[in-house]
């Protein structure tokens, strides 16, 4: 975006305009680009679940607020805006008012590091992944506020699950993405996108860059993959893991007492949360904007290491950069939509179970095989692998796409068998089988 302004100010108008000003210009189009982006995708996951649901359940859906009901979630957003905003008599209303906005400000901050397409990431900090996790994790103050602030013991109860919730599925999704970070020996996300070009499996060991190189073509990401996509699930709250806002038990969860836009917020942070979640599984295991052609364009394209290039090769590997990461995204939400509209919700005990005794270890035993891997790619004498040192690239992939495979499938055959006798063990209550 820098370079953009800076092309437009001082090349195209001559205007002379210096660095400072070039820098807050840039800066200042990104964050009003984010604050029209976030909104948006939220809009349009409302209208794209409501139908999707919809037409899995065998009903219409939205049809009456323009075309094919397009403008309903206009018309819902125009409905928070204009609702009575109600607060308990025995609510801390400053703890009430502040908690939706503590919940909203970390998930717009997370868009600072997402690489939407080449050259196209507001901030490449060099520990982006860190980043990401840390402040998606302080939603869970925000969350604690409303359920104590509210003076209801439903809000609290509610409150309470989801905090507990989201520490412990922060756990399985940060081991997943570790494994990640060992294969790429870097929590930059451009540099984790960077990795993923090439073809599937091989990477770039033909020399072909066809940007399909994706992480979850291998053992190691592929597991990763599952495991943080079920660990995001408990972030966002989405079905099976919904139960800070299990309605049929403790009404809402810790948004019972709002209404109006204090609502809505809470709306739009879990939203944007959800997509987030989505577009960060797609760059660190779907290789983000990489998509055949992206990379071809953007060589030709004007760029730090070919400021010679051209300008129309950069919009076009913008735009199908851009599109190509969409459509990662578009497609993982649709998963979640899916798992709502086919499974029922999880019991608290069977959430924590299947998050502490399963989900955890199985990370755990990724990140030897993503260590295995590493080995096996780089490692030479020196390390101690100097059996396999002479081994050519293709033979010392195959050596550690088997024993990473291998590994994760014993792994998870073996966390299955031990969690066997206690789906079978029977319930002290009805004397029947208990099946978490």
């Amino acid at each position: 975006m820098r370079d953009l302004i800076d092309g437009l100010l001082n090349t195209t108008l001559g205007l002379g305009a210096p660095d400072w000003l070039v820098s807050l210009i840039s800066y200042v189009a990104i964050v009003t680009i984010i604050f029209l982006v976030a909104p948006f995708q939220m809009l349009f996951f409302t209208m794209y679940e409501r139908r999707a649901i919809a037409r899995m359940q065998d009903r219409i859906g939205p049809n009456r607020v323009g075309p094919e009901g397009a403008f309903q979630p206009i018309a819902d957003g125009v409905k928070m805006f204009t609702k009575e905003d109600i607060v308990p008599a025995g609510a801390d209303r400053w703890v009430h008012l502040l908690a939706p906005c503590v919940v909203v400000a970390p998930t717009m901050l997370l868009f600072a590091v997402v690489p939407w397409g080449p050259g196209m990431v507001p901030v490449d900090l060099n520990v982006g992944l860190l980043f990401f996790v840390a402040i998606s994790s302080i939603s869970a103050i925000g969350i604690m506020m409303a359920g104590w602030g509210s003076n209801n013991k439903f809000a609290l109860l509610g409150a309470m699950r989801g905090v507990a919730q989201m520490i412990s599925y922060e756990i399985p999704a940060v081991l997943s993405l570790l494994a990640a970070v060992l294969l790429a020996g870097s929590m930059s996300l451009v540099s984790l996108v960077n990795l993923q070009a090439g073809l599937p499996f091989v990477g770039m060991l033909a020399g072909i860059d066809l940007g399909l190189g994706w992480l979850i073509f291998t053992p190691v990401g592929f597991v990763g993959a599952i495991c943080f996509f079920i660990a995001a699930l408990a972030e966002g709250e989405r079905t099976p893991f919904d139960i800070p806002e299990a309605d049929s038990e403790i009404v809402a969860g810790y948004m019972t007492e709002y209404s109006g836009m204090k609502f809505g917020l809470f709306y739009l942070a879990q939203y944007i949360l959800n997509f987030l979640l989505c577009a960060i599984t797609a760059t660190v295991f779907l290789g983000g904007w990489q998509f055949p052609g992206v990379n071809w364009l953007y060589e030709r394209a004007i760029s730090p290491a070919n400021p010679a290039g051209n300008g129309l090769f950069n919009v076009l590997a913008g735009v199908l950069g851009v599109f190509a990461f969409l459509l990662k995204t578009y497609l993982l939400f649709y998963v979640m939509i899916w798992l709502r509209g086919a499974f029922p919700r999880l019991r608290v005990d069977q959430l924590m179970h299947f998050g502490w005794k399963f989900l955890i270890p199985l990370s755990l035993v990724n990140i030897l095989s993503a260590s295995l891997w590493v080995a096996c790619m780089q490692w030479g004498a020196e390390q101690g692998m100097g059996a396999i040192e002479g081994w050519s690239p293709w033979a010392r992939l195959a050596l550690a796409f088997v024993l990473t495979f291998a590994i994760n499938l014993v792994g998870y055959i073996a966390l299955v068998r031990i969690q066997a006798p206690t789906r079978r063990r029977p319930s002290r209550l009805t004397g029947s089988i208990a099946v978490p």
